[in-house]
């Protein structure tokens, strides 16, 4: 069978995509990778062909500032929404779609996986008749589940009728704020002679199936979910880099609680967050360890003594050494502490972090700040899980849970073979 997966370069949607590639590869089928030049060398050191898009947007570096995805300069929902429609969604879906429609015709796949935000790939996969599968490396992202809480408010489950209305209302709303990107999608997709949609998020039924790579106890414990998602489990791994990044064992101190600070390999403007996290643990007595990725120029953070900042490391090798993880709640990055028995505290700045830093608070695993958290608020949050061991009783609890879901991508592999027959 030949399989296309195709994404962009986003951040830590796409080592899940890569596993989940090589896994179909290792079962004996012809996969190709399509996504921006910045993740060639992930994809080549994972063993997959790999193309770039000739006419969609293609960043060829990762974590720079001229992301043309910089909804977190916003925090009016609407306007988060109307901009990942014009960068991602539905602005470039015309380029997107034509750039997949040739690949179609070249490649010949026979089922396409694809990001859950490329709509002009559905429409493409739509219009040449191939068997189209999503794949969100995180939980899902829109508004079109009734069994969880609407994405983006991070709000918690539901107790009563009232809090089940407010989510009805909230869906059908936040669902609105999308039709904001129905006409350039429509441009598309008539391009390819389809038919217009009536709402920007009917381009979702396209795909028959919908591979969540989260598990359902992350996911407020949830057994399955409706047609045709199915729980994927975590399919997060580190990504290569790290590998050549600094010793863990020149960071860690084993005489002090080590708290490791990391936020985004994608630019986020983080950089004035991590600056008051590196500000609250100067005045504690712990040892701080600060990975930024390629995201952020180190000169203009503060420097403490009992703070080291390094570009990047291997979180695998310097977690089990922590008592705390501070971050911004990407679903790469919480899951491998909690695997580990560790407690966060998160600092969401957008995208899917509100949903997991309020998944987290909810297990009792850690707790959620705002983004404009300041240092004295930081610091008594640290000193709270640091002085508490019931936040780390729970990141295990929660932790072990979420560990037996994952299988390294072999149940998204298996859904996909049976999927497409």
């Amino acid at each position: 069978m030949r399989v296309l997966f195709t994404t962009f370069e986003g951040g830590g949607h796409v080592p899940p995509a890569l596993l989940v590639a090589r896994r179909m590869q290792e079962r004996g089928h012809e996969v190709l990778f399509v996504s921006d030049e910045a993740n060639r060398p992930q994809a080549e050191r994972n063993g997959l062909a790999f193309q770039t898009w000739p006419t969609a947007p293609n960043r060829t570096v990762m974590g720079a500032k001229d992301d043309p995805l910089n909804e977190w300069r916003t925090r009016w929902p609407p306007a988060v929404v109307r901009a990942v429609c014009k960068a991602v969604i539905t602005g470039p879906a015309a380029a997107y779609a034509r750039d997949t429609q040739q690949v179609i015709r070249e490649f010949r796949p026979d089922l396409i996986v694809s990001n859950e935000l490329l709509f002009g790939c559905m429409a493409a996969a739509e219009a040449m008749n191939v068997p189209l599968a999503l794949l969100t490396a995180n939980v899902w992202c829109f508004p079109t589940r009734a069994d969880v809480p609407p994405f983006g408010p991070g709000f918690p489950p539901p107790r009563n009728a009232f809090e089940e209305g407010r989510d009805r209302s909230s869906r059908g709303m936040i669902a609105r704020w999308y039709d904001a990107g129905r006409e350039p999608l429509n441009a598309a997709r008539i391009g390819l002679g389809l038919a217009p949609v009536a709402h920007t998020l009917d381009q979702l039924g396209a795909a028959g199936l919908v591979l969540l790579g989260a598990s359902g106890a992350f996911d407020y414990g949830r057994v399955a979910p409706p047609p045709p998602f199915i729980y994927a489990g975590p399919l997060g791994e580190a990504p290569a880099w790290v590998s050549d990044g600094a010793e863990p064992d020149a960071l860690i101190d084993p005489g002090r609680a080590n708290v490791l600070v990391s936020f985004s390999t994608a630019y986020q403007g983080q950089e004035a967050t991590v600056g008051r996290c590196i500000r609250a643990l100067a005045t504690l007595p712990v040892n701080g360890i600060v990975t930024l990725g390629p995201a952020i120029d180190p000169a203009g953070l503060p420097s403490a003594s009992n703070v080291k900042v390094v570009e990047r490391a291997d979180h695998e090798r310097i977690v089990p050494h922590c008592k705390l993880v501070v971050c911004h709640g990407g679903h790469g990055t919480v899951l491998r502490p909690l695997m580990m028995g560790v407690p966060l505290i998160c600092i969401p700045t957008g995208r899917d972090q509100p949903e997991n830093a309020q998944r987290i608070a909810a297990a009792g695993a850690g707790l959620r700040l705002p983004r404009n958290a300041g240092v004295a608020r930081i610091r008594r949050a640290v000193e709270r899980v640091l002085g508490d061991c019931s936040f780390a009783f729970a990141a295990r609890e929660l932790g072990e849970a979420v560990a037996r879901e994952a299988d390294g991508g072999l149940t998204a592999a298996k859904a996909l073979e049976a999927f497409a027959g």
